[in-house]
């Protein structure tokens, strides 16, 4: 479970607890009684003060343009990294600042070692990238070379896990060692010197564009959600998925969709939308009849759909445009029909178990009353705004500010959601702290890359497997499948994406895969990665909520989430499901659309098996779903012909059932 802890979401203790202090009680107290308690409480205080004033300077970036890289990654990384030192302690837990001990000496030295290493650049950028180019490094530049990376490694294990540091350290024992490997992981002798000064000094390692990513982009989303959350926006979207499909069979698994697709969107991360929804929707499904194991099978799948939803999908789309150069509105334009037939599919399955099994809504007394949706209404404002920002061409940067600003403004039209000074600050620590998981994990995600192009490995991988595949396409896609399941485990969407995309993304550019559904491709599997076993952190994390079987958590996931698994392998054949350079007229996009969310519902019945009650019968759906979802006439025609073939022999058979019963009535009778 070690890989699912998420700042922000632990518990709070309180005010007279000796173990197990929050942060924010810590601080309050002190500023009471300044002579008072222990030192560890102006820790608590500095760790506060670093994350308002991080979020406060990402806040302040756009306005100025200053993105600098050797300035704006460095500091960041300092930043968020000294705020993980701080609330983390050595064991990976939450930092009792009540209790000091000595480990904290060695937390202080980590922390000197980051500050050295980052202000390094920081203080003179230009020189700092011309003494690598030109070779003139200094000693002092590797020993805080090697400091940082090792930082780095230390911080993945504390902040997200034990089994990423060690892939970590695996990537760099190959990077350093790998040249006596064998077959396609034999490379070129790499000086170890080289090896961590490019991780350090370049654009190409820790400061790459993972880190960057994070820094300009998603910090100021995650400061975004974090405020909308605060005032009520959440509780505004859970009541309009209760107001929408509370009293329908399976209400509370449909609320889940419902608010897991909006909110997964902005989150940018599948367990803290299980988190923050699953709460609330999975003691709901539960109570109405849903078994422990599917109904945090439900919200692990609907929460990581969020991720693959637009406008924002988890901030990828714009992470998604910076490495592809294929403007924002086209990546979420080729989006929006993949995640609609998933969608689709899942509440198709859900609504159709829940009829077979007799299933009830939403209890009325949990209903949302007559007003309290509207008196919530004006929060739609502040994600309005946002959209609207984007559509109409602002910089993501900009239109995270304008949601920003507009949320705070909307908050202040009625009091239940005015936001005080003391909210404000709690959003910027809550924004900061959020963002600890996602800029670690990026960082790791740049030594990953780092190794992997220093080594040539990349390359390699892609040569050898076109030659092991001989070309053909669907082995090579099954490859590159398991290959981003497996590198994007534990990881945010974000950092999962851009490793899997720098191996899986030119193998399948060089199979002659369109760019657009090759990344899609590899962003899907790196996000169902977070509820494919073994690792699956979004399944943990909704187990953990339900008190179910881990196991039987992830098959429910995959289960309800099939969609998404078979969806890349259809439009890397038929890149005309993303739209984007589809001859299609406004006719025949509209054909295809219901076309294929006819076959969604499709694949719904066939997950769900009513009434597709067989084996063969759900067989016989799923090869329904492939015909119509497949923009292609001929198969569309065999998809509607064999659902009303086997619809109608449903009916006869059905009918004559109904008929020899009432016949033996009458006789018995």
């Amino acid at each position: 479970m070690s890989s699912s802890r998420q700042p922000g979401a632990a518990e709070l203790s309180t005010p007279g607890s000796e173990r197990g202090c929050n942060e924010w009680i810590c601080a309050r107290d002190l500023l009471r009684r300044p002579g008072s308690g222990g030192w560890g409480r102006w820790v608590a205080l500095v760790g506060i003060l670093i994350a308002v004033g991080a979020s406060l300077y990402h806040i302040y970036i756009p306005f100025v343009g200053a993105y600098e890289t050797f300035v704006l990654r460095p500091l960041h990384l300092m930043l968020i990294g000294l705020i993980g030192l701080i609330f983390f302690d050595l064991r990976g837990r939450r930092r009792d600042f009540l209790l000091p001990d000595w480990t904290w000496t060695i937390d202080a030295v980590i922390a000197l070692a980051l500050i050295a290493a980052s202000l390094n650049a920081i203080l003179d950028p230009t020189d700092f990238e011309e003494r690598f180019a030109f070779y003139s490094f200094t000693q002092m530049d590797v020993w805080l070379g090697v400091s940082l990376v090792f930082i780095v490694v230390e911080l993945s294990r504390r902040c997200i896990g034990l089994p990423i540091a060690i892939l970590l350290l695996v990537v760099l024992a190959y990077g350093l060692w790998g040249g006596n490997s064998f077959s396609i992981f034999r490379h070129r002798p790499v000086d170890p010197t080289d090896l961590f000064l490019s991780l350090y000094m370049t654009t190409k390692g820790i400061f790459g564009s993972p880190i960057g990513v994070i820094a300009t982009y998603v910090f100021l989303f995650i400061i975004f959600g974090a405020f909308i959350e605060r005032s009520q926006t959440g509780m505004l979207i859970q009541r309009c998925g209760l107001a929408l499909t509370g009293r329908s069979p399976g209400g509370p698994a449909k609320v889940a969709v419902v608010t897991s697709a909006s909110f997964g969107s902005i989150s940018g991360s599948a367990l803290a939308n299980v988190m923050a929804t699953g709460a609330v929707t999975i003691p709901l499904m539960k109570r109405i009849g849903i078994k422990p194991h599917n109904a945090a099978g439900i919200e692990a799948a609907a929460s990581s759909g969020g991720q693959l939803t637009p406008p924002i999908m988890g901030a990828v789309a714009f992470v998604m445009a910076d490495i592809t150069g294929i403007p924002y509105t086209d990546i979420i334009i080729a989006a929006a029909l993949p995640a609609l037939l998933f969608y689709v599919s899942l509440f198709v399955a859900i609504d159709l178990t829940a009829r077979r099994d007799n299933m009830a809504g939403v209890p009325d007394e949990m209903m949302p009353k007559k007003g309290e949706i509207l008196r919530l209404s004006h929060m739609i404002l502040p994600l309005a705004a946002l959209v609207g920002a984007l559509v109409v061409g602002y910089s993501p940067m900009m239109a995270a500010l304008i949601g920003l600003g507009v949320a705070i403004l909307a908050a202040m039209l009625r009091r239940e959601t005015r936001l005080s000074l003391t909210d404000i600050v709690h959003c910027l620590h809550t924004g900061a702290r959020t963002t600890i998981i996602a800029s670690v994990a990026c960082a790791a995600a740049g030594i990953v890359v780092g190794v992997i192009n220093e080594t040539g490995l990349g390359l390699r991988l892609s040569s050898q497997l076109l030659t092991i595949t001989g070309g053909h396409m669907f082995i090579a896609l099954l490859l590159v499948m398991v290959t981003c399941v497996i590198l994007g485990m534990g990881m945010p969407t974000v950092a999962a994406y851009i490793v899997t995309v720098a191996i899986g993304g030119p193998i399948l550019v060089e199979l002659g895969v369109p760019i657009i559904a090759a990344h899609m491709f590899v962003l899907y599997f790196a996000v169902l990665s977070l509820i494919t076993p073994p690792v699956m952190i979004a399944s943990f994390g909704a187990a953990a909520l339900a008190e179910a079987k881990v196991a039987a958590t992830g098959n429910a996931a995959v289960k309800y989430a099939g969609m998404a698994f078979v969806m890349p392998f259809i439009f890397v054949y038929n890149p005309e499901l993303l739209i984007i350079g589809s001859e299609f007229g406004l006719v025949a996009l509209a054909y295809t659309v219901a076309t294929a969310i006819a076959g969604a519902v499709a694949f719904g019945v066939a997950v769900s098996g009513h009434p597709a009650k067989t084996v063969p019968e759900r067989i016989l759906y799923l090869g329904i779903a492939y015909c119509l979802v497949e923009p292609s006439n001929l198969l569309n025609l065999a998809g509607l012909l064999l659902a009303a073939l086997h619809i109608g022999i449903r009916s006869v058979l059905a009918g004559r059932s109904g008929t020899f019963q009432m016949k033996k009535k009458e006789y018995e009778q």
